[in-house]
This record gives structure tokens, C-alpha cells and sequence, in this order.
């Protein structure tokens, strides 16, 4: 009997050690699986993501030796696009193109993956979802290293795209998945980094690319073993370019950003410039103040030009 109790310990033992060894789906070797098995995964993974932070955790900004370090935090929802998020994203690359101390800035994530997306449920998310995209490099000129790594996919994607220099893992998986939602807006405007015969079978197909096949076509600069050489990586190359000229690098960022907008983005940029400019600052001017006044003291405007 004592030695038959010993049996089932020791089998009971095995079993937790082998119940506890089974990795799971989130946790298997992508490398290994199928187009298909890798997009039911993701489906899955969505799917189940919740919010985990609290809304003024979502995004954090930091800013060390010039560099501002912005970082997507909601890792159990797998840093899913909620309003919040776009609006805490928004907040940060103003306060990174306003901030004195930052010449630099590297956007990463919290978590297994940097983003899965929008939550195509959220109501109020089309009004906002805009703002979570790095501005134009005509507009925000200080250089944005991307570091990202497990799932990149939908809007996610798109905010990996628009960072100047990217890092990847070499797990990270990038997907469009939109088409196989049923909502593409912002292709509109979009602009290849890759061939185009590559770009329109990952566009039109929904198929996920893998990190190195990323490389290769030129949507990522690098291809990382994990995440902790990839932030070496980001930080090494942000330590080179906040000690070059930061004059010079808005000068080349905005001419190369330039050079391929549309005409439409063109115009749609000078004439913002120009409200902004000519227009919106005559609203805060002390003629302004002076002009109304005077109209109701029915007297004539003493204008200084300010």
C-alpha cells in the first residue's frame, strides 16, 4: 500500500510537471505554424485581450539623457488601440516634438506583443484613432525609433510603419489584417516601403510576414533576437542621433518626408501651416484684443502689431 501511495504521488507529481510544461497557444514556437494556425492564434488572442491599466497608465513618457522613451503599456489587452490609448499617444508625440530635453525618441511596448490593433468595438474610437499615428515627418521632425516585437498587426502596423527606423524580434509578425474585417480607410494615403508587387500581396492577401521576410523587403532597418537586444539596439542608435546636429536631421527628415507626399498632402500641410501662421495667430494677438475692445467703446483700435 505505501509503496502504490508513493506510485500515485510520484505520478500526480509527473502529471503537474507535465501539465505544467505544455506551453500554450500564445506561448508555442510561431516559427512553427502555418499562415492559417498563426492568424486563428492572433483571432484568439484578440479576441480575449481586456484592458488591464488604468487609463493614465496606457501610455508612459520618459524622457533619460534625451532621449524620450514612449511606451505602450496595457499589456493584458496586448496594447489593443482603446480611445484612451489614442489619446495618451497623441499627448505624447506633442510633448515630444514640444520637449526641450528630448532629441530622440524611442516608441516601444509593455507586454507580449506591441499592438494588435484597434478595438473595432469601441464606439468612440474612429473620432480619436488618428491621433495615435506619428505625425507626418514633414511635421514632427525630431527622429522616432520603433522597437516592436509579438504581434503587429491593423493600426498597430500602421504606427510601426510611420516610425523613421524600425527594430524587430525575430518573433515579431506583422499582419494587414483589415481586409479580413472589412474596413481599409487610411490605405488611401498610405505609402509602400516595399516593392510593389510585395506590398500588394501583403495588402491584399491578409498574410502575416514574418520579421525576417521584414527585413528583407525593407519594412524593418533590423532584426533582433529578443526584446532586451532590441532595446539595446534602439538605444544605441538613439545615443547616435542625439549627438548629430538637430538642425540638420529636421532639415533631412522633412525633406525626405516631403518628397513623397501626394499633392493633395501638400497642400493640405502649407495651408495648415499658413492658418497656423498668418490666420490663428492674429486669434491670440493683442490687436485683436485691442480691435474688439475698441468696437465696443466705439472708439478707434490702437494696433501695434502684437
Amino acid at each position: 500500500m505505501k509503496a502504490l501511495k508513493q506510485l500515485v504521488c510520484m505520478a500526480v507529481v509527473a502529471g503537474m510537471v507535465v501539465f505544467l510544461c505544455v506551453p500554450s497557444v500564445s506561448a508555442l514556437d510561431r516559427s512553427e505554424m502555418s499562415d492559417q494556425e498563426l492568424i486563428d492564434t492572433m483571432r484568439k488572442e484578440y479576441v480575449n485581450a481586456k484592458k488591464t491599466a488604468k487609463p493614465e497608465e496606457v501610455v508612459l513618457y520618459e524622457v533619460k539623457d534625451n532621449i524620450a522613451y514612449i511606451t505602450l503599456n496595457d499589456p493584458g489587452n496586448r496594447n489593443k488601440l482603446e480611445p484612451e490609448t489614442c489619446n495618451a499617444l497623441g499627448d505624447a508625440w506633442i510633448r515630444f516634438g514640444k520637449d526641450p530635453e528630448a532629441k530622440v525618441a524611442i516608441l516601444s511596448a509593455n507586454g507580449p506583443d506591441f499592438c494588435i490593433g484597434a478595438n473595432i468595438a469601441s464606439q468612440g474610437l474612429v473620432k480619436v484613432l488618428g491621433r495615435a499615428f506619428p505625425p507626418s515627418g514633414a511635421q514632427l521632425t525630431k527622429p522616432i525609433i520603433g522597437a516592436v516585437h509579438g504581434t503587429v498587426t491593423g493600426s498597430g502596423l500602421v504606427i510601426a510603419e510611420l516610425t523613421d527606423i524600425t527594430y524587430a524580434t525575430k518573433d515579431t509578425w506583422f499582419r494587414f489584417s483589415e481586409v479580413s474585417v472589412g474596413i481599409v480607410g487610411g490605405v488611401l494615403n498610405y505609402k509602400s516601403y516595399m516593392p510593389f508587387k510585395i506590398d500588394m500581396e501583403f495588402l491584399l492577401s491578409g498574410l502575416p510576414m514574418r520579421a525576417q521576410r521584414a527585413y528583407e523587403v525593407g519594412l524593418v532597418n533590423k532584426v533582433l533576437a529578443d526584446k532586451k537586444e532590441l532595446m539595446a539596439e534602439a538605444v544605441k542608435m538613439a545615443n547616435i542621433l542625439k549627438n548629430n546636429a538637430p538642425l540638420s536631421l529636421r532639415v533631412l527628415k522633412y525633406g525626405l518626408y516631403k518628397s513623397m507626399e501626394t499633392q493633395a498632402e501638400q497642400v493640405r500641410r502649407v495651408s495648415e501651416y499658413e492658418f497656423d501662421t498668418y490666420v490663428k495667430s492674429q486669434l491670440y494677438s493683442e490687436d485683436f484684443q485691442e480691435g474688439i475692445k475698441a468696437l465696443f467703446e466705439l472708439r478707434e483700435p490702437q494696433f501695434k502689431g502684437k
